[in-house]
């Protein structure tokens, strides 16, 4: 029996932005982090990403420091606001009756994105996903660290990940639905059975093209 399966991006593909940015934002605005070299960073982390440069790792080890001294109780309790006055007001209504579509039909709804997952985990409770996928991030002292646990969902790790998952499941032929934004998910694009682009950038709207893949334009 083949099993479908609904996956999706997050950033730029559900929501409008980046909620590693906007996260980052979140934290300054409540003078949660004072130092501005963290916003400076995640300017610089956009531009490395959407070239495909970025060092995921390098960044998150920076990144993660804002977080240092914080216990996961509190983070969590920021991370509630965060959605609420951040992310709902960005969420793209059409992704939510896309996966309306799916759940209609039985076909389980995953997200997977190269976001931390503590982060995505919150914000894909809002589409009530069935899995979610992000950058798993190793506790110590009852806090977040700096370094990532185990398969990085970035690039070719999101193929890697979602194998993982599946190999876990009574599942033995899967049929793949993908919605992305990014260049940067082209390796799920060419593992996925049906490929559609939200908002692409602009190399991946070039390889839509070529590819015959639908291209969405969603708006908040």
């Amino acid at each position: 029996m083949q099993n479908k399966l609904a996956v999706f991006d997050l950033d730029d593909t559900l929501i409008q932005g980046d909620s590693s940015v906007l996260w980052t934002q979140y934290l300054w605005d409540k003078q949660i982090i004072t130092d501005p070299r963290f916003v400076e960073a995640d300017k610089q982390m956009m531009a490395q990403y959407n070239s495909g440069s970025l060092d995921m790792a390098t960044y998150l080890r920076f990144s993660l420091q804002s977080l240092s001294g914080f216990s996961i109780e509190q983070v969590d309790l920021w991370l509630d606001d965060f959605v609420e006055s951040m992310i709902v007001p960005r969420i793209y209504p059409e992704g939510i009756r896309t996966i309306e579509q799916y759940r209609k039909q039985g076909i389980p709804i995953i997200v997977i994105s190269a976001t931390v997952s503590f982060i995505v985990k919150k914000i894909a409770e809002r589409f009530a996903a069935d899995v979610v996928m992000g950058i798993d991030i190793k506790q110590k002292n009852g806090g977040y660290s700096t370094e990532i646990e185990g398969i990085a969902t970035f690039k070719a790790g999101k193929v890697k990940r979602l194998l993982q998952w599946i190999s876990h499941q009574p599942i033995t032929d899967a049929y793949i639905y993908f919605y992305t934004d990014s260049a940067n998910d082209l390796p799920m694009c060419q593992f996925a059975d049906e490929v559609f682009i939200v908002n692409g950038d602009a190399r991946l709207c070039q390889v839509a093209t070529e590819q015959h893949w639908a291209q969405y334009h969603w708006e908040v």
